[in-house]
């Protein structure tokens, strides 16, 4: 294993952090080995970027089905529904 400069967050010790594989974000873990403690330094965020939602609102109303949108644009079908109810406007509620 090779070695990291970065400190561990919990014990702040340098010297026996290595690496520890990836997350599913694709970034780097880490474990040190004096508390055992794994940690990632660097996180990715797997947000859904506005221009991603922008693509999907643009495809949707070009009447592309919700199944190819997700093969086209290579999302997840769940994403595109998330998309859709942020999107959705708030229906007036009656007094």
């Amino acid at each position: 294993m090779v070695a990291q400069l970065t400190a561990c967050p919990y014990c702040q010790q340098t010297e026996p952090v290595v690496r520890h594989g990836t997350n599913r974000g694709g970034t780097a873990r880490c474990r040190c080995k004096d508390c055992n403690k794994t940690f990632t330094p660097q996180p990715n965020s797997r947000k859904t970027t506005p221009e991603t939602e922008a693509k999907i609102l643009r495809a949707l109303e070009e009447r592309l089905s919700i199944e190819a949108t997700a093969r086209l644009l290579k999302v997840a079908k769940k994403t595109i529904y998330t998309t859709l109810k942020k999107r959705q406007q708030p229906t007036p509620r009656y007094a």
